[in-house]
């Protein structure tokens, strides 16, 4: 197997409406870049290539374009191109940003089509022999769910730092490190970090990759000859919120305007943990077999959430938002978002659609598979999806493909909060998704 690397900057300009959250934002300035990079894959018979980029998400437009040049200028095929968003919240806004009605530009969203392709046929370019090895650890501290058991019985989504109204969490998050480390003959090693937790611990107006960059960058520092590549894995229901933090963490954050704690020095703590996790292992990897590529992509419609018994309530509540009178609503912080987010989306669905379209796409390489789901699953429905993958190293990734809102779990559309009111997809869509993810890897396994 040969593999090649490459990595470009996708930095929007000074100005450029920001991706994440329901207040609009521009960029002021540059923590650190905004990049794609791109890992080819050639057995000698068939090719396929890994795109890891720093943006919130694509629209499918965008995904499309991509693999379209891609493969003009490569000779993949659409399945085998697998594009990861990273999901970053201090990026660009592509497409129209629903919370803001912000929008992206033609230009920008070309240069960003243009440049991942370019990426690609440079990867391509870089080819060498490679041998294969993988490990698992885990980054303690670093994510926490998000959804609470208050005490009053309601459920709340970051309900805030050392709030004594806080029961219980509502699971527990998935800490679970992969690697995938690539030695190869005359060039530069590649390192894969696979990890779920959602990424929005920086805020505020400056660009940034957030802890997902620091991984990067911290490992390609420590290691030396070495090049390393962020797949984001299931996080919609966990993050960066230590409701109990120490003294210590709690010195590097400032809580904003949603009663999270945010910095960038914070998403650089989590970075170093993961990478130091990462370098734990990274001299006792295992070797794993990649004498051959195959790769599948399969289509598959999940229920909508329509309540169009509930449309009156939710007009209400999004005009008085539009308004600008949200303080006169019964709902504050984090409880305000979700019911101006659960608003939004019962009144986008009042005519449909019955069903929305999510691709599962993944690339086999021997004994190893890259698996992309769109969307953003709660992390149980990654557990779930790699427990029953007949592979023996599975790197499972959300936002691949596809992007889509929340996945919920069946159960938390009956203890509420914001991803089950924000979702657009119906109670039962994680069973869905779990058995055709499962039968589309029993499927490239037997191929």
């Amino acid at each position: 197997m040969k593999t090649g690397y490459a990595k470009l900057c996708i930095n929007p300009p000074y100005g450029f409406p920001m991706l994440g959250y329901y207040i609009p934002r521009t960029v002021k300035g540059v923590n650190d870049d905004l990049c794609v990079r791109a890992v080819a894959f050639d057995d000698g018979v068939k090719r396929a290539v890994v795109l890891a980029v720093d943006v919130a998400e694509f629209p499918q437009e965008m995904f499309d374009n991509i693999k379209k040049l891609i493969s003009a200028d490569t000779g993949v095929e659409n399945d085998g191109i697998f594009i990861n968003c990273s999901h970053t919240h201090t990026g660009p806004v592509l497409g129209t940003d629903l919370g803001t009605n912000s929008k992206s530009t033609p230009e920008y969203e070309s240069f960003i089509v243009n440049t991942a392709r370019d990426a690609a046929v440079y990867a391509f370019q870089d080819l060498k022999e490679s041998e294969f090895s993988v490990a698992k650890t885990e980054a303690k501290g670093v994510s926490f769910v998000r959804r609470y058991r208050m005490k009053d019985g309601s459920v709340a989504t970051n309900p805030g730092v050392k709030n004594p109204n806080i029961d219980h969490a509502l699971g527990t998050p998935n800490e679970t490190v992969r690697v995938v480390k690539i030695k190869r003959v005359g060039g530069e090693d590649i390192v894969f970090v696979n990890f779920g937790t959602h990424p929005d611990s920086v805020g505020g107006e400056f660009l940034s990759a957030d802890y997902m960059g620091v991984v990067c960058k911290t490992l390609e520092n420590a290691l030396g000859n070495t090049k390393c590549a962020f797949l984001l894995g299931p996080q919609g229901d966990v993050n960066h919120v230590n409701v109990n933090p120490t003294e210590e963490e709690s010195a590097i954050s400032v809580i904003d305007f949603d009663s999270v704690p945010r910095s960038y020095a914070h998403a650089e703590y989590m970075g170093r943990k993961i990478a130091g996790a990462v370098l734990s292992v990274i001299s006792v990897t295992k070797p794993v077999k990649t004498d051959k590529i195959e790769y599948i992509t399969t289509t598959i419609d999940l229920p909508s959430n329509q309540e169009n018994d509930k449309l009156e309530e939710a007009r209400y509540i999004y005009q008085m938002f539009l308004d600008g009178r949200s303080n006169e609503l019964p709902y504050k912080e984090m409880a305000l978002t979700t019911a101006v987010a659960r608003a939004k989306r019962i009144i986008m669905l009042e005519n449909g659609p019955d069903s929305y379209p999510f691709n599962f796409s993944a690339i086999k390489l021997g004994d190893l598979v890259f698996a992309g789901i769109g969307g953003e699953p709660f992390t149980e429905i990654g557990t779930r999806i790699c427990a029953d993958s007949p592979f023996a190293e599975t790197v499972l990734c959300c936002l691949t493909n596809t992007s889509g809102g929340y996945i919920p779990t069946s159960k938390s559309y009956d203890e509420g909060g914001y991803e089950a009111g924000a979702t657009v997809l119906k109670k039962g869509s994680d069973d869905i998704m779990v058995d055709g993810m499962v039968k589309m890897l029993n499927e490239l396994y037997n191929k």
